[in-house]
């Protein structure tokens, strides 16, 4: 069974040239440039906050989706988010924007992609669980941060931070099997979400496979 740190959206390197150095900040909306990104903090989550994504995997096309997350309530810092406007919400972020839980799983404490504060340089190496069904796996995570750039999105232009990260995992619990993933996420403070993640997923007992999501809209909460 291949494991999924992101289940079903999750992304593989396409890799976008603009300059660290000569990135400007820009919203979706097209604002005016702001200060080049040095430093972000863990994102505020607001009730009523809406991303849209869409999900492209090349070894089954046939699970390539659009979804949307709200923000349904906030405790602690911690944001449970409703997917497809459904009434009930079945993902937990914690308080740095990571998995906790989803539909499908959880990660115990979380899947340990983003560690504030962000900056250029930035690195960090951490463990966690994964539990989905019968399906447990300890997955070893190194990620680093290696640069600033302007990306473009179906929701617009961000300056992101670009997240080169690695995993290595292994089953537990009888379930067996090992393997890895190689993973980029551009990370934009200006919604305080992943807004572009390229990911490849290779198990011994399975065909590689690459997944690409992407931010298609954003709707913040009205002033």
């Amino acid at each position: 069974m291949r494991h999924r740190p992101f289940p079903f959206f999750l992304a593989v390197a396409l890799s976008f040239g603009a300059s660290a150095t000569q990135s400007m900040a820009q919203s979706a909306s097209g604002s005016a440039p702001l200060a080049p990104l040095t430093e972000a903090q863990a994102p505020t989550f607001s009730i009523g906050e809406r991303w849209e994504f869409s999900y492209e995997n090349a070894l089954e096309p046939q699970k390539n989706e659009r979804y949307s997350q709200t923000v349904a309530s906030v405790d602690g810092g911690h944001a449970a988010l409703a997917t497809n406007d459904r009434k009930t919400a079945s993902v937990l972020l914690d308080a740095n924007g990571n998995l906790v839980k989803t539909a499908s799983g959880s990660y115990e404490p979380s899947d340990v992609k983003l560690q504030f504060p962000l900056s250029v340089g930035k690195r960090w190496s951490l463990s966690y669980v994964y539990r989905s069904g019968t399906w447990t796996s300890q997955v070893d995570r190194t990620a680093k941060v290696v640069g600033v750039e302007r990306i473009h999105t179906a929701a617009g232009d961000f300056d992101t931070f670009r997240i080169e990260q690695a995993t290595s995992w292994s089953g537990a619990s009888g379930n067996g099997g090992y393997g890895g993933s190689r993973e980029t996420e551009w990370y934009a403070p200006a919604v305080g979400r992943i807004v572009r993640m390229d990911y490849e997923d290779q198990s011994p007992r399975q065909a590689p496979t690459t997944t690409h999501v992407e931010m298609t809209s954003f709707r913040p909460v009205a002033p």
